[in-house]
């Protein structure tokens, strides 16, 4: 075979696999191109520079594409193909598509269109492929600027082409753009069907690494149809598979932090959004980058950081602006005069929503949300009044149920401002009853949280406000609801999804996506959280709403309520400084016996409610924190015998105190793992199975989640002495090490480990910790108490080996002498203190309860 037909055939080699294996096709390419020197073959180098051109294309290397896209065009001009050209100049287009320059593709490509008019003629196949490629990017172009309707009118003219010719890759290509659309428009349950026959006609043509990608939009359109942890589970098996192929995940990074947004995952999400960023900047992806820096602003005002995500919010309009993506400037502008309205900055709101309503280019529904929020932002009655009478025929006409909830926000706004806050009170009721209609969006409305979270917010605000005992005692069930449901909703978002899940087979893909289809078609029903009864207490429940924290004291049966006003970011200042004590107090020592911190904490959070609780006397006093005050320890501030308790209620010396109920005949199960950066834990095994001899203790390659399954039955106390590790990013993959593998929150909680009625020992660190960004406080203690726990023991920091044996020692010590195990653990703490005077050493461990 001579050289050139040994290029020919190379260069069919390498088309064929163009979308199966990049890897393999680029070791093909470079093979031509050897053949290819010192030759004059321009029609041959031009194929080359085309398929190269692709290749750098899907790898992300946008300078690489666009330079062999150039060299190809030059190659096929020499050739005296003038046709081809046009189709390297697509090739062009492609990447400025890529690169997010949409208004000169628009103008690019109708310049191709012509030109290719003129040289058809005679080759009427090539022109038609052609037409079919310039429509596509047409409508991919519409569809980023926000005119769906121009985007709909060419990908119906590129599909007509591409079936006349029977170009089958085409129009599956076509159905993944025209899926997208759908979803921007709303659309996601007919984006999906769009999308998974796209997806299988990828798979027919043999366009494996095309169908993989497909996932990309298809797992979006979940998140968006309100199943989230099938998009995150879609996301995760694809990985390898992208990664192996050479092409850059910036793009799934960026719809798996939307998704992990959805479920109320804000810290995971804001990390591969940062990672999507990174990515996008370094490729040139202007369009793209800006997309992300809008996700990266959600989830950051989803945690309360509210300078971070004006920063991204500015970039994302400025990125958007500049492309002419009008969804991701229209989405940024809301967003940043949302936060102008809370900072105060009410010439600000003016000024951002003037321009919003004054640009021609302003989408319609977000013309829309802009009359609401200049509604919201009205201070003058009679045009507040006004605004919401207008914006309120507009939301009728568009009929969408985010809408109807920002109205109703508003209207309860507008109503609460007017005194009538009984009619306010019934809107924010409606409002929060609108759950089943509204999925979770990535969109963040507000510094809490997303629309519910912020009508649930805003109707406990008012509740308290308006002071009398019914609407008191409404707020505190509404914020127990809200932190009660708050488990069951990441529990079900997350259900499923292995962090670290291998990549399956395209069957086992095939089978996810179905699987989470139907969960769309039938998400069952979605009611809205009981109010719970009031107990009888002793009970403290904080909540933190804005800069102000307010706290419930809930005491036979009745309900008080202190606002702590503007004490929020002050209490989050002072748990970090803790935080940090913490660290230079297990580094080099403790200085003194006290910690300014935590009498600062106890002064502006306990000393309001000191009326309410100085005649407690010995009683055990429940304490339900927060977000950031999660990580106070209110058994060193409030529990009995506890010095700063004594500042308001002294009470007797504990070990002169009646024991409140025996616990004789206590059965205990330890599962203990020991290794070389642990080694006290065999001391800690010892010490029980010393004290209370009838204990079964388990250690080693012994401690196994079987075990634990299977004998905690018969115990009533669970003591697990290994190593913990808390999950910022999703709270429920906070694990527990066995000797058979890492023991999660999540799996604690399915109904493997019957823990009804006992007490569970947590002797890890970080054990009690809890994501402070969730409304309820999610980790490893409260996962026990979800599977029925009556009360876990658990740290709040990384605890002192050698001090957690003595104080462990002690606690088994009254456990086995009769005392409860709260009691126990209140005089294990202060045994310890006599010691170890500073709380580090001592307060760290907590007894968790349901009310807690």
């Amino acid at each position: 075979m001579n050289r050139a037909d040994e290029v020919a055939r190379l260069l069919d080699q390498a088309e064929r696999i163009q979308h199966q294996d990049l890897p393999r096709c680029a070791k093909l390419l470079d093979r031509i191109s050897a053949l290819l020197q010192d030759t004059d073959d321009p029609a041959s180098r031009a194929r080359l520079g085309v398929l190269r051109g692709e290749i750098e294309l899907d790898r992300g290397s946008l300078i690489g594409a666009i330079t062999a896209f150039q060299i190809a065009r030059m190659d096929w001009l020499a050739a005296g193909r003038t046709l081809e050209a046009r189709e390297a100049m697509l090739g062009r287009t492609a990447v400025m598509l890529a690169a997010g320059e949409y208004a000169d593709v628009v103008l690019v490509v109708g310049r191709i269109l012509t030109g290719i008019e003129r040289g058809s003629v005679g080759d009427e196949d090539v022109a038609t492929r052609l037409h079919v490629r310039a429509h596509q990017q047409l409508g991919s172009a519409h569809a980023a600027v926000g005119d769906l309707a121009a985007a709909v009118r060419h990908f119906d003219l590129a599909d007509d082409l591409a079936r006349r010719i029977g170009d089958r890759l085409s129009v599956a290509k076509i159905g993944l753009h025209r899926g997208r659309v759908l979803v921007a428009d709303g659309l996601v349950h007919r984006a999906l069907d769009v999308l998974c026959d796209a997806r299988r006609e990828l798979l027919r043509e043999g366009a494996t690494l095309d169908a993989a990608k497909a996932v990309i939009p298809i797992a979006e359109a979940l998140a968006a149809a309100g199943t989230p942890v099938s998009a995150m589970e879609l996301l995760e098996r694809i990985a390898p598979t992208l990664e192996a192929q050479g092409v850059g995940l910036a793009e799934r990074d960026r719809v798996l932090a939307e998704a992990l947004l959805s479920a109320g995952l804000a810290e995971e999400a804001l990390t591969r959004a940062a990672s999507a960023r990174d990515s996008f900047r370094d490729s040139g992806r202007i369009a793209d980058l800006g997309r992300t820096e809008l996700v990266c602003a959600a989830a950051a005002l989803r945690l309360g950081r509210t300078d971070a995500a004006a920063r991204s919010l500015d970039a994302a309009e400025r990125l958007s602006e500049e492309c002419g993506d009008v969804v991701t400037r229209d989405e940024a502008r809301l967003l940043l005069t949302r936060i102008a309205h809370l900072d105060g900055n009410q010439t600000a709101v003016g000024m951002r929503l003037a321009r919003i309503q004054s640009d021609d280019t302003t989408l319609e529904v977000n013309r829309v949300r802009a009359m609401v929020l200049a509604a919201w932002a009205a201070t003058d009655p009679d045009e507040a009044e006004a605004r919401i009478a207008r914006a309120s025929a507009e939301v009728d006409r568009l009929a969408r149920p985010e809408l109807r909830m920002e109205l109703r926000l508003a209207r309860a706004r507008f109503l609460r401002r007017a005194g009538r806050t009984s009619d306010a009170a019934d809107e924010l009721r409606a409002a929060c009853a609108m759950q089943p209609l509204l999925a979770q969006r990535p969109r963040a409305t507000s510094s809490r949280g997303g629309l519910l979270a912020e009508a649930s917010d805003e109707l406990i605000d008012l509740l308290v406000a308006d002071g009398r005992h019914s609407t008191v005692i409404e707020a505190w069930q509404r914020v127990r609801a809200s932190k009660a449901s708050a488990f069951t909703t990441l529990r079900e978002h997350t259900a499923g999804w292995h962090v670290d899940d291998a990549a399956g087979s395209v069957a086992d893909t095939d089978d996810l996506i179905d699987a989470a289809r139907r969960r769309t078609t039938d998400p069952g029903r979605a009611d809205a959280p009981d109010l719970p009864p009031v107990p009888e207490g002793p009970a403290v429940d904080y909540y933190v709403i804005g800069n102000d924290v307010i706290a419930f004291v809930i005491r036979e049966a009745q309900v008080f309520v202190r606002r702590l006003t503007g004490i929020s970011s002050e209490t989050a200042r002072l748990v970090d400084g803790w935080r940090h004590e913490c660290h230079m107090v297990a580094a080099l020592g403790a200085t003194g016996p006290t910690s300014s911190r935590l009498d600062a904490l106890y002064e502006v959070l306990v000393a309001p409610l000191a009326d309410l609780l100085s005649d407690l006397e010995l009683e055990p006093l429940s304490v339900a924190a927060h977000r950031h005050l999660l990580g106070v320890p209110f058994d060193a501030l409030l529990d009995v015998g506890a010095p700063w308790r004594e500042r308001f209620a002294p009470v007797r010396d504990l070990v002169d105190a009646p024991v409140e109920a025996a616990a004789c005949g206590t059965s205990v199960l330890v599962l203990a793992l020991a290794d070389e950066d642990a080694p006290e834990i065999a001391t800690e095994a010892d010490m029980i199975a010393a004290l209370l001899p009838d204990a079964e203790v388990h250690r080693g390659e012994a401690a196994t989640s079987k075990v634990l399954a299977e004998r905690m039955v018969d115990a009533d106390v669970v003591h697990l002495a290994t190593h913990g590790r808390f999950h910022a990013g999703n709270p429920l993959f906070s694990a527990l090490r066995l000797s058979d593998g890492w023991l999660t929150a999540a799996e604690l909680v399915d109904g493997s480990y019957p823990m009804h009625d006992r007490v569970v020992v947590l002797s890890a660190c970080g054990s009690g910790r809890a994501a402070g960004n969730l409304v309820k406080p999610i980790g490893l203690a409260w996962a026990c108490l979800n599977a029925g726990a009556a009360g876990v023991v658990a740290s709040l920091w990384v605890v002192d080996d050698a001090v957690t044996v003595e104080l462990m020692t002690e606690f088994y010590r009254h456990l086995a002498a009769g005392d409860t195990p709260r009691r126990a653990l209140g005089l294990a703490r202060r045994r310890v203190a006599a010691s170890y005077p500073h709380p580090y050493y001592w307060a760290a461990f907590r007894y968790f309860t349901p009310a807690s």
